[in-house]
C-alpha cells in the first residue's frame, strides 16, 4: 500500500468527500456510494464496489489537486446549511422532477417498444417523486423548524427544550431509512438505464433526458450527503450541548 493509500485506507468514504466534495466526482466513477453508505472506510468501499483500491486513491490524489471545483460544505454553518438543503435541493427537487417525469413519459410513448425499460423508468420515477414530496415535507415541518431552534440556541449560549417526539435521533432514523431507499432506487436506475449510456437509435430528446436524469440523481445524492454526514451528527451534538435534561 502507498503512502497516499495509508493516509485513505480507514478513513470513510463520507469524511473524504466532507473534506473535498471533488472527491464525490471519482467516487461516482467508480460505482462507490459516499451518500448511504459514506460510514464505510474506503477499503471497505473498495471491496464492495468492486473495484482496485490503489487505482481509486490515484485518482483522489489526482482531482485533490483541482481543489477549486469542491464546495467546502463541512466549514459552513449548520444554519447556512440547511438553507442550502432547502432552497437548492428542496427548490430543485420540485422545479425539475415533474418536468423530468414529463420528459421521461413522452420519450417512453415514443421509443418504449424497441426500449421497454422505459416504462419501468418513468414508475420508478413517479414513485420517486411522490415518496421524496413526503420526505421533503417531514424536513420542512418536523427537522428543520426544531434544529434552526437548536442552531440559535447553541449561538445564544441558551438551553433548548426537548423535542415533542422525544429526542432528535427519533426523525432522523426515518430519515436515514428514506434515504437509503431512495439511494437503493436510483441505484437500480442507474444500471436499468446501462449508466445513464444512451443507445444507439437515441434521438436528441432521449440523449438530453438521460442527461438531466443523470444530473438530477447527482443533485439528490448532493443532499443525502450532506444530511447524512455533516448535518444528522451536527443535529445529535446540538441537542446533548443545548436540550434541558
Amino acid at each position: 500500500m502507498t503512502t497516499n493509500g495509508s493516509h485513505y485506507a480507514h478513513r470513510s468514504v463520507g469524511s473524504i468527500v466532507n473534506e473535498n466534495f471533488a472527491a464525490a466526482r471519482v467516487f461516482k466513477s467508480y460505482g462507490i456510494d459516499f451518500c448511504c453508505g459514506g460510514s464505510a472506510s474506503l477499503v471497505e468501499a473498495c471491496r464492495m464496489a468492486g473495484v482496485d483500491f490503489d487505482r481509486v486513491v490515484e485518482s483522489l490524489v489526482e482531482d485533490a489537486a483541482n481543489e477549486a471545483t469542491s464546495i467546502p460544505f463541512d466549514s459552513w454553518p449548520t444554519d447556512l446549511l440547511i438553507d442550502y438543503v432547502l432552497k437548492i435541493h428542496h427548490r430543485g427537487i420540485r422545479a425539475k422532477g415533474p418536468r423530468l417525469l414529463a420528459d421521461i413519459e413522452h420519450i417512453a410513448s415514443v421509443h418504449g417498444v424497441a426500449h421497454p425499460e422505459l416504462f419501468q423508468l418513468r414508475r420508478l420515477f413517479a414513485e420517486s417523486l411522490e415518496d421524496l414530496e413526503s420526505h421533503l415535507q417531514k424536513e420542512e415541518q418536523v427537522l428543520f423548524p426544531y434544529c434552526y431552534e437548536l442552531f440559535d440556541s447553541s449561538e445564544q449560549g441558551a438551553c433548548g427544550e426537548p423535542m415533542h417526539c422525544g429526542t432528535v435521533a427519533n426523525p432522523i432514523r426515518v430519515m436515514l431509512r428514506e434515504h437509503n431507499d431512495e439511494g437503493t432506487r436510483y441505484k437500480y436506475i442507474r444500471n436499468l438505464m446501462n449508466g445513464f449510456a444512451a443507445p444507439e437509435d437515441a434521438c436528441a430528446s432521449y440523449r438530453l433526458m438521460l442527461t438531466d436524469l443523470e444530473t438530477f440523481m447527482d443533485g439528490l445524492f448532493e443532499h443525502i450527503h450532506i444530511e447524512n454526514n455533516i448535518l444528522f451528527p451536527r443535529f445529535v451534538q446540538l441537542e446533548q450541548k443545548c436540550v434541558r435534561k
